[in-house]
């Protein structure tokens, strides 16, 4: 699961986040880009507030598992969702981090 540590690591290094207006290409709700140390986020394709916050939390992982040397692409995908659900289920605590550390 992922951790209110692995969330104040990934920001003290430096992690951004950037919301778009624009649709994605391929309706992605979110994406990490590793190259530029970020998640973006894809306001258009996001149904709901729980969505945004899965998202962020799935768009997150990926990004702790980079930082691990750990390889975190679509093909894990199930297992990355799972760990989102799980963190937003188990430990809302790390949401509200995120939120408040990025002023969303």
């Amino acid at each position: 699961m992922l951790t209110k540590n692995n969330v104040i690591q990934l920001y003290n290094d430096g992690l951004a986040i950037r919301r778009h207006r624009k649709k994605h290409p391929q309706q992605l709700k979110g994406e990490y880009d590793p190259v530029g140390f970020e998640v973006n986020i894809y306001t258009p394709h996001l149904t709901s507030e729980r969505d945004r916050d899965m998202t962020l939390l799935h768009e997150f992982v990926h990004a702790r598992d980079d930082c691990k040397g750990l390889r975190s692409n679509r093909a894990c995908s199930p297992r990355v969702e799972r760990e989102a659900e799980e963190t937003y289920l188990r430990r809302p605590e790390v949401l509200a981090l995120i939120k408040e550390l990025y002023g969303i």
